[in-house]
């Protein structure tokens, strides 16, 4: 070991040694304590409420039907999903000064990152065996699976958490074109097998998949011949994840380990001080592709901002890939919400407002350049409100239409199911889900509008608000960061659920709440 090694080793000894003296054995009771009283006081109702709403009859039925596909679903777009969120964030993170100590050290890196990662495994392995076990323990409820293949399948749930965390370390490991054409992979071989019948056995989305528990009689001896077969396959799975953990952690390298760091650092300053909208920004990708692309063409306005928003957001694929999909699982989520009853409508609903609004995000751009200007002199006679329109054809049509492919495949995979659900009616949840999925997309675009003129946090925000239970201060400030977020979530929910009652009555709820939405979008632009 050299010199400056062993220099490195002994500073990052002590600055632990320090922090460990700092924090006493009662701070650590304390924060224990915390946890566990926010759990029991937060997430036990929520979890039950949840579990209660999936052992309703029509619940419970539509999570047999679909249980397996979603299961599998769910697995293979996480997977790739971790991957993707390796080139931005990875699970081999530590602060910039640790991380210049240790890398500048002669250490391998096995060494030295290996803690970060080990939390982070071990964190995606509780989830997925939590995540797992609340519709299996739903499924269980109605006695359509028993206890032993809802804890089979929390045992496959860790394991597949084990193989994201595996996902998630490569993804930072490699570069952005094997990170890319990964993903792709990722992608394509679901798409092989929801689309090739018989093929499941030989990918593991389709191993997860046999585990669901459906089918509360007896196994027989082929059927858990299979179910091990699955999840021995998981475990060697998981197992070569772990194994190659230490090479992909001394294959890392300094400057990107550097730059996320750094990053990151960055972002939690400032979404500490309230400016989450600056904090998001430094996780925007830089555009690197499509320089040759021409934003300026021929046709009226119309058409030549929709060219010159579409060329934008193509010049970063990663994003505007990201946007396609979500606008898809936004329609899919709106197809769920219609066929659903009960706390289900909201719950879904809820989901798609916040799945839609996240992916209208990258083709709206446009409006964050018009709250940028509104204050200048209009340019070659466009107003704000014009350019606000022009800039809107974009999300628009982008929306409506992946979100109506969304509507589709949710209709073609969920069709039974939310046929029998629905009572019988065939086909019409999917034509409401298509009416309400179009609706939704113009609400959230006008949504976007009212977030893009947003500006900074007012400082009078920060002041102390003394209320009996202490300071309430910080929920004010999350209260107007998320003011964009709850409000798609109303616009979304009420006009599915008046949707779900009725098209005729859907549309006009979803005209008076636009007309609503325009106003504080337009008060709030002419304000900037």
């Amino acid at each position: 070991m050299s010199r400056e090694a062993a220099h490195a080793l002994r500073a990052v000894r002590a600055i632990r040694r320090a922090r460990a003296e700092g924090s006493s054995r009662g701070d650590v009771v304390y924060a224990v304590y915390a946890g566990v009283m926010v759990a029991a006081i937060v997430g036990v109702p929520i979890v039950r409420a949840v579990v209660l709403y999936l052992a309703e009859p029509a619940a419970s039925a539509v999570l047999v039907d679909v249980g397996p596909t979603v299961s599998g679903t769910v697995f293979a777009l996480a997977c790739a999903a971790f991957v993707a969120l390796g080139g931005v964030r990875g699970p081999a993170l530590l602060s910039p000064f640790l991380l210049f100590a240790v890398a500048g050290g002669g250490h391998p890196r096995r060494r030295t990152l290996l803690g970060p990662v080990v939390r982070s495994v071990l964190a995606l392995a509780v989830a997925g065996a939590g995540l797992a076990l609340l519709p299996a323990l739903a499924v269980a409820g109605v006695g359509d699976a028993t206890v032993g293949g809802a804890l089979v399948f929390a045992g496959a749930g860790a394991l597949v958490g084990v193989v994201c965390g595996g996902c998630w370390l490569l993804g930072q490991r490699v570069t952005a074109a094997v990170r890319a054409w990964t993903v792709v992979g990722v992608v394509a071989t679901w798409a092989a097998w929801v689309a090739v019948p018989g093929i499941g056995g030989v990918l593991p989305w389709g191993w997860f998949a046999s585990l669901f528990p459906v089918g509360g009689g007896e196994v027989g001896a082929a059927d858990a011949a299979l179910g091990w077969g699955a999840l021995s396959g998981l475990g060697v799975l998981a197992a070569a994840a772990l194994a190659v953990t230490p090479m992909l952690l001394d294959g890392l390298r300094g400057p990107e380990l550097l730059s996320q760091a750094q990053r990151w650092q960055t972002a939690g300053t400032l979404a500490f001080t309230g400016d989450l909208a600056m904090a998001m920004g430094e996780f925007r990708a830089v555009p690197r592709r499509g320089r040759r692309l021409a934003a300026i063409g021929g046709g009226g306005l119309a058409l030549m901002f929709a060219r010159r928003d579409l060329v934008g957001s193509l010049r970063t694929p990663a994003r505007f890939a990201l946007a396609c999909a979500g606008c898809v699982g936004f329609g899919l989520l709106i197809t769920v919400a219609v066929g659903a009853s009960g706390p289900g409508v909201w719950i879904a609903a809820c989901a798609a407002a916040i799945v839609g609004f996240l992916a209208l995000g990258v083709w709206s751009d446009g409006f964050r350049h018009v709250a940028e200007v509104a204050s200048a002199p209009p340019l070659y006679g466009v107003s704000t409100l014009r350019l606000l329109g022009l800039h809107a054809v974009l999300p628009v049509v982008g929306g409506v239409v992946f979100s109506g492919v969304g509507v589709g495949v949710g209709g073609v995979v969920l069709g039974g199911a939310l046929g029998g659900v629905g009572g019988g009616v065939g086909v019409e949840p999917s034509w409401s889900a298509l009416v309400a999925a179009v609706l939704c997309v113009l609400l959230l675009v006008l949504v976007r509008v009212y977030d893009s003129a947003k500006g900074p946090l007012p400082l009078t925000l920060m002041a102390p608000v003394p209320t009996p239970a202490g300071d309430a201060s910080a929920l004010v400030v999350a209260a107007w960061q998320a003011d964009a977020v709850i409000l798609s979530g109303v616009v979304v929910g009420v006009t599915v659920v008046s949707v779900a009652g009725g098209v005729g009555g859907g549309v006009l709820v979803a005209v008076g709440l636009g007309v609503v939405v325009g106003w504080m979008a337009r008060a709030r632009v002419l304000a900037v």
